[in-house]
Parts: C-alpha cells; structure tokens; sequence
C-alpha cells in the first residue's frame, strides 16, 4: 500500500507571482462550470480550483510570471510546459499517479471550455499528452475492515474519555457514520430542521453529485441524539446552531465541517492503533458487514446510494484463501447431504 508524502510548495511569495490576467481567465472559466453545475460546486469544482491554483502558481515561478495560458509561446510549447509539470509534482511534490492525472486534468478542462468558447483555437495538449500509466492500480488511502472487538474496544475507548478527550458527539459521529455508511458530505451537512428523531433519520440531504438522500440511525444513536439535544437547550449553545453536531469557532457556534470530522475519525482510529483511520473506513465497514449479514450486495449497494453493484463491490471486504476454502467444503458438504437425501427419496 502506497503511503502519502505531503510537501509544503505554495507560499505567500510565490503566489504573489501568479498574474491577475491568469487569474482573471481561471475565474471566467469557474463560474461557467458552476453556472452549468452548481450542485458539485463545493466538491468537484473545488479540488480543480485548488490544483489549478497549483499549476499557476509553479508556472508563474518555473517559467515566466508574464506567460499568458493564452499566448503563443504556452500554446506552442504546452505539451513540454506539461510535461514538465507532471515530472515536478512526481519528484518535487511527491505526488502519486492518479494525483498527477487528476491535475492534469484541471488544466485540461479549463482549456477545453476556452476552446469551446472561442477563445482559444483548439487544446494546446489534448491526445499529445500520456497520462500516468497504471494510475489505477495504485492505492494511495489505506482501508481498514474492522473485526467486531476493535468496534467495542472504540466505543469502550469513547466511553471512558467522556467529558475529557471525547464528548458525547464523539459518540453520535461514531455511531451514525458506522450505521448509516454516508459518506462525509452528506455526514458534515446533519442539522436540527432536517431530524426525525421518530423515524430515526435525517431528511433530504443533499449528497454526492446533488443526491438528496436519507441518514438512518439506529435506537442507540436516536438516545444519544436526544440526551445531546437536551444538553444543548441549557448551557451550550441554547439551539441557536442548526447543525447536528457544534462547536464554537471564532466566538460563533457552527457545524463541524469535514476537516473536524475527519480529526475526529483518526481520534477513533488512535484507540486501536491505526493513525491515518479516515472516514471512509466507516463506510466500508458498514457496507461489508450489510453484505456478510445479508450475502445480498444489491441491498448494501441500495444502502449505499450506489448506482450499481460493481461500486459496491469495490466496499466489500476481500476473502482469503482459508475463507474462500471453508466456503467451499461448505457448500460441498451440503450438496453431498442434497444428493443423499435424493437417492433416499
């Protein structure tokens, strides 16, 4: 399993190299696409902002802080600008392969769109430029399927640092990220207006590519849910936040974003010794253990929200040699039985 490597390469003063007539063509381009698809606005469009700022940024300090993305000189000698973008972020960055394409790509797609446009009169580098090869292969996120003891031995974990190390919403992300299996975007998105504490989920949330689906919990998430709301009315912040689980920031209550819950994910991953357990490891979990219940991946891969069951596939935990054995002498064992009980018959 490939680790993660991150090097520190912005700063102020290389930033401020970067021309605003760049700036000012990346921007045009951004809010086109929202315009198009607001719904991704905060996720997709969000990471290609952040690598292309990336590649303006080395641009404006490798190559020239006067290079127009539309001159000339870029158009003619993209395919070697590129090139050598890509060798910069594989030796200097230590970016993985699928980091790699997934930053060309941001760059791809602005000129796409310029080319559409007109205002441009074709892609400097599109079908001239080799991506990574085998970017597939490669598994930059550990996963972790948890046996049964390392779940209690959290929750135990959990319980005996209340009011100290962890609270009682430690506990609630805990709990609903394990039995619901959504992922983070729908988790940080959790408020009061969409709670139905009777039927025990949250309503209409809005999830990956503008999804709207429903958080279940089970009963002891509901109880938890209903001793924190009754903490929260006297001494916390009186209800006066919306979202599910809170904190005060910068003299102002606000929902946990994503970056809290996934420090809080390696919390729980601590107790049991795993220090890059994210959020993701939860819904895997949950999407396996669904399947290894039920033996039936259309209901986890409904579970998930997935489109089809070869995404689901993908959640489910793979089997040993020693598994796969024991399944077959099973079935083995039990069609030696069928045979006999037809030759009775």
């Amino acid at each position: 399993m490939a680790s993660i490597e991150k090097v520190k390469y912005i700063t102020p003063d290389k930033e401020a190299k970067v021309p605003d007539f760049n700036r000012k063509k990346y921007k045009k381009y951004l809010q086109s696409s929202i315009v198009k698809n607001p719904d991704v606005k905060n996720t997709t469009y969000s990471i290609y902002e952040k690598n292309f700022n990336q590649f303006l940024v080395w641009l404006a300090n490798e190559y020239d802080d006067e290079l127009d993305l539309y001159s000339d000189e870029f158009m003619d000698d993209a395919v070697d600008i590129m090139e050598s973008y890509m060798l910069f972020c594989q030796e200097v960055l230590k970016n993985h392969k699928k980091t790699i394409n997934n930053k060309i790509a941001a760059v791809s797609s602005f000129y796409l769109w310029s080319a559409k446009r007109a205002l441009i009169k074709y892609h400097p580098f599109k079908d001239k430029l080799d991506r990574m090869k085998k970017a597939s292969e490669e598994h930059i996120i550990n996963s972790y399927f948890l046996t049964d003891e390392q779940i209690e031995e959290i929750r135990k974990g959990i319980n005996e640092n209340s009011n100290a190390k962890y609270s009682i919403q430690d506990k609630i992300l805990f709990e609903l990220s394990l039995f619901s299996a959504n992922r983070i975007g729908a988790l940080e998105k959790l408020t009061l207006s969409s709670l139905d504490i009777d039927n025990m989920h949250f309503t209409d949330i809005r999830e990956k590519e503008g999804y709207h689906v429903e958080i279940p919990f089970d009963e002891n998430c509901k109880n938890l849910i209903v001793q924190w709301l009754q903490e929260r009315k006297v001494g916390y912040d009186d209800m006066t936040c919306d979202g599910l689980l809170v904190h005060k920031y910068d003299g102002k209550w606000k929902t946990w974003s994503r970056y809290t819950i996934h420090y809080k994910m390696r919390k729980y991953g601590a107790i049991i010794g795993i220090p890059d357990y994210h959020c993701h490891c939860m819904r895997k979990i949950s999407l396996n253990q669904i399947y290894q219940k039920t033996n039936d991946l259309n209901l986890a891969s409904q579970w998930a929200n997935h489109k089809g069951t070869d995404v689901t596939l993908l959640y489910v935990k793979p089997q040993s040699k020693q598994e796969l054995k024991d399944k077959i002498n099973k079935v083995a064992k039990r069609n030696e039985i069928l045979d006999e009980e037809s030759e009775i018959e």
